[in-house]
């Protein structure tokens, strides 16, 4: 019996731009337009692009300290000090220390009320609602907004015939943004490396923007093909790749997530494993790969050492456009690591040397603060 998939508010629209479809995480998504993929992820690069993401989770949680402490008991984030209009990317943790998901958290103002909104993945709603419905009160599961990303180095321009406020914005900041007299949370985020913005417009007029953001020259309506390509070129992790239930922060190579007060005070779930594994290292970490040859690295190919040995594995794999190579990341043993240079990669049968390259695989091109 075939699954009945979900799906975003403008799919129709969506089809009549001519989108394939694919199932993703219980949703029909847009996996590219007429474009073609890797059209799609280099116009993304030179200009800017369009992304409906609607299938992400949306939360609300109004600024309650019982909030806020109870959920800085599963997020090793400062959220009682995050300042106004800012956004931290983090995670859900588990007593064992691994992530049970990854999320942006951003604190805002909105009609006069603070609050904390939560962009989560679609794979894992259920469970992490199932978390955070434990832990505060008066939440709010936003279903009735989409969520839009516009990327690329012509974002700016292309929002500011919009929202010319927008603008002010610096990279991880957000705020709301009236619109036809109905709130827009617009934050400077992305998922691609680029400069860019992320959207959560209610449905009412989420059809009007989009038009009005396609409408310029420089926007390219893209989906979610080019948007992986693009994110493996920037070195993001994606949940139940790079990231899972087992795999902690630490050997993700994303200690930076978790706040320096948090290390020292503790207080949240997994915080015993995660000390270790500072003081004392990990057995594996999470690397960048590059191609010597023309394969095509692809996620689950194994890693071995001279000897044939496995090493490690690659998480998420693929060509990327913008090196014209095939690029991975992958796990690997640490011990190893430290051994030896040589890596090899199990591809078809064959041992093919490749390269271990710094991540990310490109510049990001973020509008940070001066």
């Amino acid at each position: 019996m075939s699954q009945i998939l979900n799906t975003v508010f403008l799919n129709d629209y969506y089809t009549e731009l001519g989108a394939k479809f694919v199932p993703f995480a219980g949703y029909s998504m847009p996996i590219n337009f007429s474009s073609g993929i890797i059209k799609e992820h280099q116009h993304t690069r030179s200009k800017c692009s369009l992304f409906d993401v609607s299938h992400m989770g949306q939360m609300l949680i109004p600024k309650d300290k019982d909030n806020f402490n109870k959920l800085e008991t599963v997020i090793p984030q400062n959220l009682i000090q995050l300042p106004i209009s800012q956004s931290a990317y983090s995670f859900i943790l588990n007593s064992d220390g691994g992530i049970v998901d990854d999320c942006i958290i951003s604190k805002l103002i909105i009609d006069s009320i603070e609050y904390l909104f939560v962009v989560y993945n679609a794979s894992r709603k259920k469970i992490d609602e199932k978390i955070i419905n434990n832990l505060v009160s008066n939440q709010i599961i936003i279903i009735n907004n989409s969520l839009i990303a516009l990327q690329g180095p012509s974002s700016s321009k292309i929002i500011s015939a919009v929202f010319p406020l927008a603008c002010e914005l610096n990279f991880m900041q957000i705020k709301s943004f009236i619109f036809n007299n109905e709130n827009i949370l617009i934050s400077r985020s992305g998922y691609t490396g680029e400069d860019g913005f992320e959207l959560s417009v209610p449905n009412t007029q989420i059809k009007n923007i989009v038009e009005r953001f396609i409408n310029h020259n420089d926007t390219l309506m893209c989906g979610l093909g080019c948007r992986d390509s693009l994110r493996l070129e920037a070195g993001l992790c994606l949940y139940g790749n790079e990231l899972n239930e087992t795999i902690s922060p630490i050997e993700a190579n994303l200690k930076w997530a978790i706040s320096k007060n948090r290390l020292k005070q503790g207080g949240f779930a997994g915080y015993d494993r995660i000390i270790d594994e500072l003081r004392s290292g990990t057995s594996q970490t999470r690397i960048g790969i590059k191609s010597i040859n023309k394969s095509i690295l692809r996620s689950h190919m194994s890693l071995h050492n001279n000897n044939g040995i496995k090493v490690g594995e690659i998480t998420s794999g693929g060509f990327s456009p913008s090196l014209n190579l095939s690029i991975a990341m992958a796990y690997i043993n640490k011990d190893y690591l430290k051994s030896s240079s040589e890596i090899y990669c199990s591809i078809r049968g064959n041992m093919d040397l490749i390269n271990i390259s710094k991540l990310p695989f490109i510049k990001l091109n973020y509008k940070r603060s001066k």
